[in-house]
């Protein structure tokens, strides 16, 4: 077989002189022609081009439209309160938003309403273009509300994670230089203990957007103060426009503090507007959201067809997989958004009538695994998945348009369409975690079949394809690459590991640097080593992501060496306080190895990559203790041969 490999093109020749020794000179011109049309229509890479060419044609159906609608946006130059306007008189008495838990509903007409008395009262106590509200909130209509109507006088709103507590908290609130917060009452608990704690000034202006009984802290009630504002439309600023910010989103990076993304309303209707069109979202729909709002997957992604179209959203403070299909039903959703963490929770559920009853046709996100898609498509009965790759900030977003099961996505194998969607992989080194350049100092692209860092083509004249930044300029500047793919552009690195498949198809491996993913969330390990290392007890401390069969993403594990003569059991008790005081669920180490001894580097910083291999695996860990997270006891306990068998095999999932 091999001989008739090599002896192929000598076969080839050979036939070739035949026929045209048979046909003659008139006909060589003829036979040369078919020979190289055959030659290239039966290649390989042209059977593959010719499988993937709908997909690709879809794919490039939907870029125009998206460009042409982002075109006429920005030649209308609105801002996009001025689009909701727009909405709100088509559908007034339709409704926008239903609160599950409280069964508040708000038509289009009462949202705009509420959102004119935010506007409204900030102006009447001072506030102007510019200016930067913190929004501390929970899912819910106020939090909609509230970001909405002061977008229409230019006020900046700092979308806070509402699981943040004292220093990430903190760290975000001051980074956003924002002159006052907006808060719940629920939450006002959690925020006292950060001004208690001496992270946060006292004299903050702070609003509810309830009351509280609580006055243990200065606040101004909405609840009592909005009642004689007016609700008609505050006066129209000619200088916010489709170009001007609109919000702050949070994102996780590797300086290890969560990092204010600056969102422009053209970013927003973009983002809103593409998800829609990707994936059949209409006025007609309603769509279920429990995803928090502060990120920008509800936040706009979901919120957004509301503002852009005219769908109704149903809003549930937190994900409840018990209650999930049977809210569904009670209030007619016809769409809705999940994480991967979210589809394995509704599989675990037991079977209830209500998934088979309800009008779901269509759920989008990302994270969904390739042995759950088929699963949860069949069980649920769920007609398109929307799976989806990107960042809030960043330009370097796909789109899976097909229901290719486990993909984010795709890029066409032609070389030539790079040039109209600049998005490529880039090879890494494995060892390293370095982005690969070659002799001329450039960056190497990936080819089908290999595996690279996402990154995206910066060009601030295309909208698609620009990069807005953060708010800390420094910031920007640490994910921008020059000198890519050729001397003197530059590229948005995302810092992700994606595989691109031979038929174009991309699958999302891992984080690159300092962080990970966790129950859909951006883990960042310097932020929790931040907390673990000024314990007393501890010499030296360093956390990094493991995997976990039937989970998404990677769990987050702490390498943690003692001083002498420490008490390992008050060791985890205080530690267990201390990352409950200070981080978001997600953030907390599912496992802590206690490390005898380690490799360090030679700035005398212990090595994750060896750690990280070796995971919690205790055949080889060296005869190291390791402990895993009780999640509804709130501690640590030790982790023996059974647990780890029952960890690997997914029959405990209470991290």
């Amino acid at each position: 077989m091999d001989s008739l490999e090599r002896n192929r093109p000598l076969r080839h020749m050979l036939v070739m002189s035949f026929l045209m020794w048979a046909v003659g000179p008139n006909h060589w011109f003829k036979i040369s022609a078919i020979y190289v049309v055959y030659r290239i229509f039966s290649s390989e890479l042209a059977m593959r081009c010719l499988k993937t060419l709908p997909r690709d044609l879809k794919g490039l159906a939907l870029l125009v439209r998206v460009q042409l609608r982002m075109r006429a946006a920005f030649r209308a130059n609105r801002p996009l309160s001025d689009m909701f306007l727009d909405v709100v008189r088509q559908n007034p008495d339709k409704e926008a938003v239903v609160e599950v838990e409280s069964g508040r509903k708000l038509t289009f007409k009462e949202l705009n309403e509420l959102a004119n008395k935010y506007a409204n009262y900030f102006q009447s106590i001072g506030y102007r273009k510019g200016d930067v509200v913190a929004l501390y909130v929970e899912n819910s209509a106020a939090f909609f509300a509230v970001w909405l109507g002061l977008s229409k006088v230019g006020i900046v709103t700092a979308w806070i994670n509402s699981n943040l507590k004292l220093e990430p908290l903190a760290h975000s609130i001051k980074v956003s230089n924002c002159k006052c917060v907006v808060t719940t009452s629920t939450l006002l608990p959690t925020y006292k203990n950060a001004v208690e704690a001496g992270l946060l000034p006292s004299d903050i202006k702070m609003f509810l957007v309830d009351d509280s009984e609580d006055t243990s802290l200065p606040f101004t009630a909405f609840a009592r103060e909005l009642a004689e504002v007016a609700t008609k439309e505050p006066a129209r600023l000619d200088d916010v426009d489709f170009k001007s910010v609109l919000c702050y989103i949070y994102t996780s990076g590797t300086t290890g503090n969560p990092k204010p993304a600056i969102i422009k309303h053209y970013r927003y209707f973009m983002m809103a507007m593409g998800g829609g069109k990707a994936f059949g979202v209409g006025p007609s729909d309603r769509m279920y959201i429990t995803m928090p709002m502060y990120h920008s997957a509800a936040g706009i992604l979901g919120v957004g067809q509301c503002l852009t179209q005219g769908t109704t959203i149903v809003v549930r403070k937190k994900f409840s997989a018990t209650n999930f299909w049977k809210d569904c039903c009670r209030f007619e959703c016809t769409g809705s958004q999940y994480i991967g963490e979210i589809c394995r929770y509704l599989l675990a559920q037991k079977h209830l009538p209500e998934e088979r009853q309800h009008k779901v046709r269509v759920m989008f996100g990302n994270g969904l695994r390739g042995e759950l898609w088929p699963q949860f498509v069949e069980r649920f009965g769920i007609q398109k998945i929307g799976e989806l790759y990107g960042s809030t900030e960043g330009n370097s977003n796909i789109l899976n348009i097909d229901n290719k099961v486990g993909a984010c996505g795709f890029f066409p194998i032609y070389p030539f369409l790079t040039k109209l969607y600049p998005v490529r992989l880039v090879k890494v080194d494995e060892e390293t975690g370095e982005i690969v350049r070659d002799a001329n100092g450039l960056c190497v692209s990936c080819r089908p079949g290999e595996t690279g860092e996402m990154v995206g083509v910066i060009d601030q004249k295309d909208p698609l394809l620009h990069f807005e930044g953060y708010v800390n300029k420094d910031d920007t500047s640490k994910k921008i690459l020059n000198n890519v793919f050729k001397k003197g552009d530059c590229v948005f690195t995302s810092g992700d590991i994606l595989y691109w498949d031979e038929l174009g198809y991309l699958y999302f491996k891992d984080r690159r640097g300092d962080t990970f993913r966790w129950k859909g969330e951006n883990v960042s390990t310097t932020e929790v080593e931040r907390i673990l290392q000024p314990v007393m007890s501890v010499e030296d401390a360093t956390v990094y992501g493991v995997e976990i069969p039937g989970t998404e993403g990677r769990a987050g594990m702490a390498g943690v060496v003692l001083k002498e003569a420490v008490d390992v059991d008050q060791f985890l008790e205080e530690i267990a306080k201390r990352l409950l005081d200070n981080l978001a669920a997600y953030a907390i180490p599912c496992f802590v190895r206690i490390c005898k001894e380690v490799d360090r580097t030679g700035t005398f910083k212990l090595k994750k990559t060896n750690l990280q291999k070796e995971g919690y695996d205790l055949s080889r860990c060296h005869g190291d203790r390791i402990f895993f997270w009780v999640g509804p006891e709130r501690r640590y306990a030790e982790l023996d041969a059974e647990m780890e068998e029952k960890i690997k095999t997914s029959r405990y999932n209470k991290f």
